[in-house]
C-alpha cells in the first residue's frame, strides 16, 4: 500500500490503484528493485508484479519458502554488492528500490558475526515476566537492529557525492518482550498491538548537493519530522518530494 493510492480507509482491493513504478516510468525514471527476500515467498502478491515494471529487478536464488527467514548464509549485505553493479547505469532520473531483510525474525540469522555486540547480560528488563530466553532473543535483535543500521549507511555513502535523497522505512517493528510476553510483530487474537509492533523507523536524508539545490524541499522534510505520520500515505509524499502531480495525488 505504500507504493500505491490504497491505504487505512481505502474501499477497494489495493491492486486497483494507481501505483508508484507506473508513474516513474511516464515520467521518465529509470527503476530498479533489488531484494534480499527473495520471490517464493510473495509468488502472489506485489513482490510478484511490481519489479517486473522495473527497467531492472533482482532477487537471491530460489529458496524454500520455509527457510527465507532462517538462510544464515543470506544476508542484506548482497544488496549492497548489487546497488554497486547498477550505479554506474546512470540516467537523467534514478530511482531505486532495496528490500530489505533487516532486523526481521528470526534475528539471530539477520547479522554477521562482527555484529554479535549485544549479550543476554545487557538485556535485563525487570518487567515482571523477563527471563534468560527473553533476553538471548532481546540481545539477537539489537545485533540485527546494529547490523541494519550499518546496511542503511553503506547504502547512503553510495550517493552522497550525488543529487540524491534516501527513504528507509521499515514494514513493521518487533514486540521483543518489552511490555507483553511476545516475540514478533503478528497480530493474535488475544492482545492488541504493543507500540513497538506499529511505532517504525522512517527517515529522509538528503545528499549535500540536493540539499543545495533544493533548500525549500529540506525545510518543508525538516518542518515535518515530528508530524504523526502513517505510511500507506507514503506514495504522496514521495511524489511531493520529486515533484510530481496526479490525479490521485493529494
Amino acid at each position: 500500500k505504500i507504493f500505491n493510492f490504497s491505504n487505512y480507509e481505502s474501499k477497494n482491493e489495493w491492486y486497483t490503484y494507481p501505483n508508484l513504478f507506473k508513474i516513474l516510468k511516464t515520467a521518465g525514471y529509470y527503476t530498479v528493485w533489488l531484494s534480499s527476500q527473495e520471490t517464493s515467498v510473495f509468488d502472489e502478491t506485489t513482490a510478484a508484479n511490481y519489479p517486473k515494471i522495473c527497467d531492472v529487478y533482482k532477487f537471491p536464488e530460489f529458496l524454500e519458502t520455509s527457510k527465507i527467514y532462517n538462510p544464515g548464509e543470506l544476508k542484506d549485505e548482497i544488496i549492497l554488492s548489487w546497488l554497486d553493479e547498477q550505479l554506474p547505469n546512470v540516467h537523467d532520473k534514478n530511482f531505486y528500490l532495496l528490500h530489505l531483510l533487516g532486523a526481521h525474525c528470526s534475528y539471530n540469522h539477520r547479522y554477521t558475526e562482527i555484529f554479535n555486540k549485544f549479550t543476554p547480560e545487557d538485556e535485563f528488563k525487570g518487567n515482571g515476566f523477563d527471563n534468560e530466553t527473553q533476553r538471548e532473543m532481546r540481545a539477537a535483535y539489537d545485533n540485527a537492529t546494529l547490523y541494519n543500521d550499518f546496511i542503511v549507511d553503506e547504502i547512503i555513502k553510495r550517493f552522497e557525492d550525488k543529487n540524491a535523497i534516501v527513504i528507509y522505512v521499515s514494514d513493521h517493528g518487533e514486540e521483543v518482550g518489552d511490555v507483553m510476553d511476545y516475540f514478533g510483530h503478528g497480530i493474535l487474537p488475544w492482545f492488541s498491538c504493543s507500540s513497538g509492533m506499529l511505532e517504525i523507523p522512517f527517515l529522509i536524508w538528503m545528499s549535500e548537493k540536493c540539499r543545495a539545490e533544493n533548500p525549500e524541499l529540506e525545510q518543508k522534510i525538516a518542518a515535518s519530522v515530528h508530524r504523526p505520520y502513517m505510511t500507506d500515505d507514503l506514495i504522496h509524499t514521495m511524489l511531493d518530494i520529486l515533484d510530481i502531480e496526479t490525479e490521485d495525488y493529494d
